[in-house]
């Protein structure tokens, strides 16, 4: 019986990383609007019942995509920097993680980090936002920890008020970009404002 569930189990996730791989190229190719659950389905010679019992729609793949790629983004580039440079203060540390996670931005483009917003935001959407969870780094807290007990921080701040005030301010700082529509670097336009933020951390 357990051979069994396991075979189902492994079979009903490669069925899951198929309907993801195939949705993220179409997607990434024609555009979210351009692109079906039918023509996902066709693709994968799937019926929509089974692309159904593995996510509840559309959306649901686009959130995934945001959130997984964003988290291995800031791993290889935020883990990368703090490996090069391990005699770099909790404050720069702590500012090339707001730097690096600006920059994914520029990396998926304009109309996905836009989808992924209005998806969480939209009424239809009954899952809570994965925003945070898309850029948690233990290298982010070992930081912000390492400078509060070096007095580097506020003392007034707990480890959760200064990560709150981080998430806020790159949530702020997208949200703006993205009602732009795009036309600045948001990296180079920020940078003076995360100053100004870790100054008020100070």
């Amino acid at each position: 019986m357990k051979v069994k569930d396991t075979s189902r189990h492994t079979k009903g996730k490669a069925t899951k990383n198929k309907i993801f791989s195939v949705a993220k190229e179409l997607i990434l190719t024609k555009g979210y609007n351009n692109v079906t659950v039918d023509e996902i389905c066709e693709k994968c010679t799937l019926s929509k019942g089974a692309f159904y019992i593995h996510y509840k729609s559309k959306e649901d793949i686009v959130k995934k995509l945001f959130r997984d790629d964003y988290s291995e983004y800031m791993d290889e580039n935020f883990g990368k920097y703090v490996r090069e440079h391990t005699d770099a203060s909790p404050v720069d540390r702590l500012k090339k993680f707001m730097m690096v996670a600006l920059g994914f931005p520029l990396v998926v483009g304009e109309e996905l980090t836009k989808l992924t917003f209005i998806i969480n935001l939209s009424l239809n959407s009954t899952e809570p936002s994965y925003f945070a969870d898309c850029i948690k780094q233990d290298l982010f807290y070992e930081a912000i920890e390492e400078g509060l007990s070096l007095s580097l921080f506020r003392a007034d701040l707990s480890i959760e008020d200064i990560v709150n005030c981080v998430y806020s301010f790159i949530t702020g700082a997208i949200v703006t970009w993205c009602l732009s529509d795009a036309e600045y670097d948001i990296e180079k336009v920020s940078e003076k404002m995360i100053d100004t933020v870790l100054k008020g951390l100070q």
